[in-house]
């Protein structure tokens, strides 16, 4: 294949790659000196020629053959009319000009560019290349341009004049054109670069910037005092500076009172840790999430405290990616407590891996352990022989039958049990009575099976025989005459939890319960007991809490105002010990001022934590400005600084005034100022307090309406 068989081609392209005035195919220095110098045109004159010799000795060998000499002719001229048109250019489409005057023109543009950017000193280096390609075609193609000349000095004189003024025409038509796609090419390519011809035009230096060390187009004088900045790097430095300038502003705005503080905006982290300020984190936060983020790769956590490792487990747990791979980081023989607050991804051998792994527990704690079942639980009680410590969330996969087995193997080493959302019926409960004497800390809460009958094992029987409350544990043995060890007090206890409990609860059991172990409880939880009522309060429990710290009586709306009243005003009695750390109100929807006022006189100087959330019907301000020292005497005279009435709440750290809507920022600055160790406000559904809140450092307040928008 010759050079005009690649020339040939339905479209011409021009050099940049899209349609233009040049022939279609491989595109170099060599073609375009070829159809300069007008070669294509020298050889498909020649193959014209071929053509119609060939289209002769067709004619002739079909005379001899007996066809019509007429035939033959007309069948050589189509012949030849068929090449013709298929070797002649495109004539037809319009702007479509010859090869050689388009690429004639293009060279020419080409040189035009070369030197003007030659004189701006951009691309010298790629022109430069261009002129050793097009100096190599010269020398190659020099034979072929000789024999050219001279086949183009036969031909006729006024043909090739006439041909030549349509050229000229057609080329100064189509030179602007050529020129303008040239250009714009050489220009994309210096604009990616950051240069182009215009700007070069313009005047100006070419300059690297200081920060990105990239080039770009000084114009104008330059000021020896600034930085040499690029365009983009100093749009970055002017904004950076306007966010300065913005910050200065507010804080002289807010130092001069014009203004109000920018609002401390709390986050969640995604560690599932609690609500922190934004700021900077502790190298060791750091270093935990960073451990957490990767614990996939982490084959152990070597010598590491028990808060860390506590913190790691939270924090993996919240990930949900603590599974059999690795839970065996927070396992080891020389580990005393497990503890794993996600156990949804961990199967039934996985927990069982823990008896084998860590034999030394003494303290099990395991949250959402829906796949334990009661296989598991007899591994526990007989691989575990340091149990002392249990804590199940979620386990309703056991049955009385497990609970009872494993209270005889493990009951008697157990001080403390804690066994939410699980099942736990009348025949584990009286394996527990029997078994666990040494329990210190009992939690029941939230438990299926858990009645009025369980709530009375508690206490002595009363009515019911020996033998009555024998039999349910009996039936659970395979001997039917087997004896069960008799009822007997749980003497130690000093932590009761029974809350939110799924059946009723009648109020007299409650009172037989506190009755036998009232005395010795220092923990009592009992909230959502809705049917214990003024009875229960006054002649049961105020007798009988001469050692009580903590009492929940969320959701008890069953008890009267005045009874609450009286409860918290036998203060000065000793039947009420020395008063209550933690207090918990949560949900009691009747409760006045008064009771709030009886509360602060009773516990004012041992209180810690208090949660009104959602007290909101009888409560107004005054109530809470009993925390402050500031309240109505119970005669109802005026309001007054009743500091020999009441004393306030000085060290009070914790406080729940939730949905509680009386509550403002100027009864907030009261209290803070009585109330000097508090650190954390919870202000749920609480509009009236703003970001104009009093705050001080160590104060934090959570559910703020302002920080939340």
């Amino acid at each position: 294949m010759d050079f005009n068989d690649r020339a040939r081609g339905s479209g011409p392209r021009n050099p940049r790659g899209g349609t233009g005035n040049t022939i279609k195919g491989p595109h170099s220095a060599l073609t375009d000196y070829l159809q300069e110098i007008g070669v294509s045109r020298h050889f498909r004159e020649r193959r014209r020629a071929e053509a119609a010799a060939a289209a002769a000795a067709a004619a002739a060998a079909a005379t001899a053959q007996g066809q019509g000499q007429a035939q033959a002719q007309a069948q050589a001229q189509a012949q030849a009319q068929a090449q013709e048109q298929q070797l002649a250019p495109n004539q037809d489409e319009p702007g479509v000009d010859s090869a050689d005057a388009a690429l004639a023109r293009d060279l020419q543009n080409e040189e035009n560019v070369e030197a003007e950017l030659e004189e701006s000193g951009v691309g010298s280096s790629r022109m430069a290349t261009r002129s050793r390609n097009r100096q190599q075609a010269a020398v190659v193609v020099a034979p072929i341009a000789e024999e050219t000349i001279e086949a183009e000095s036969t031909k006729g004189k006024g043909k090739g004049a006439a041909r030549g003024k349509g050229k000229g025409k057609k080329k100064q038509k189509k030179d602007s054109d050529s020129e303008s796609d040239f250009n714009k090419s050489d220009d994309e390519a210096d604009q990616r670069a950051g240069l182009n011809r215009s700007s070069a035009r313009k005047g100006g230096h070419i300059k690297s910037c200081e920060v990105c060390n990239k080039r770009f187009l000084q114009r104008g004088e330059h000021d020896e005092t600034d930085r040499l900045l690029c365009p983009s790097c100093r749009r970055s430095v002017e904004k950076a500076q306007s966010e300065v300038s913005a910050v200065s502003k507010r804080a002289r705005a807010v130092a001069s009172g014009t203004a109000a503080p920018k609002r401390r905006r709390l986050k969640k982290t995604a560690d599932g840790l609690l609500e922190l300020e934004a700021g900077l984190p502790s190298l060791q936060d750091l270093c935990v999430r960073a451990i957490a983020k990767h614990v996939d790769q982490v084959e152990s956590f070597g010598d590491i405290s028990v808060q860390s490792l506590n913190k790691l487990c939270r924090i993996i747990c919240k990930m949900r990616v603590l599974d059999e791979n690795t839970m065996g980081l927070f396992l080891g023989a020389e580990r005393t407590s497990v503890v794993l607050y996600d156990c949804t991804r961990l199967a039934r051998d996985s927990l069982e891996r823990i008896v084998e792994m860590s034999p030394n527990v003494q303290t099990l704690a395991l949250e959402y352990c829906g796949r334990l079942d009661s296989g598991v639980l007899d591994a526990f009680g007989v691989g575990l022989t340091q149990l002392a410590r249990v804590q199940l969330e979620g386990a309703f996969l056991v049955d009385d039958r497990a609970w009872a087995k494993f209270f005889r193997v493990a009951g008697p080493r157990l001080r403390s049990f804690q066994v939410r959302f699980s099942g736990f019926g009348p025949a584990a409960m009286r394996a527990l009575i029997t078994h666990c004497e040494g329990l210190e800390e009992l939690r029941m809460s939230e438990c299926t099976d858990f009645n009025d009958d369980c709530l009375g094992m508690l206490a002595a029987p009363l009515t019911e025989t020996e033998e009555a409350l024998q039999e349910p544990e009996r039936l659970l043995r395979d001997a039917e005459k087997a004896e069960v060890a008799p009822w007997r007090p749980l003497a130690r206890l000093k932590s009761l939890d029974l809350g939110h409990p799924h059946l009723a609860m009648s109020s007299a059991t409650a009172m037989r319960v506190i009755r036998a172990l009232g005395s010795q409880l220092r923990v009592l939880d009992l909230s959502g007991f809705k049917d214990i009522d003024d009875n229960f309060l006054l002649l049961g429990l105020a007798p009988h809490s001469g050692c009580l710290q903590e009492l929940s009586l969320a959701e008890c709306n069953s008890i009267s105002v005045e009874a609450m009243r009286q409860f918290f005003a036998q203060g000065a009695d000793a039947t009420m010990g020395r008063g209550l750390v933690r207090l918990s109100l949560n949900r009691c929807y009747r409760l006045t001022d008064a009771v709030l006022h009886a509360v602060v006189r009773h516990s004012c100087s041992s209180l810690r934590s208090l949660d009104l959330n959602s007290v909101d019907d009888y409560l107004t301000e005054q109530g809470l400005l009993a925390l402050a020292g500031l309240a109505l005497p119970i005669e109802g005279e005026e309001m007054v600084s009743s500091a020999a009435v009441v004393k306030g709440c000085p060290y009070l750290e914790d406080i729940d005034l939730s949905w509680v809507r009386c509550t403002t920022d100027s009864v907030l600055e009261k209290v803070l100022e009585a109330c000097g160790r508090l650190e954390k406000v919870k202000v749920y559904g609480c509009p009236e307090v703003s970001v104009f809140a009093p705050t001080r450092p160590g104060l934090s307040y959570v559910g703020r309406v302002c920080d939340t928008l």
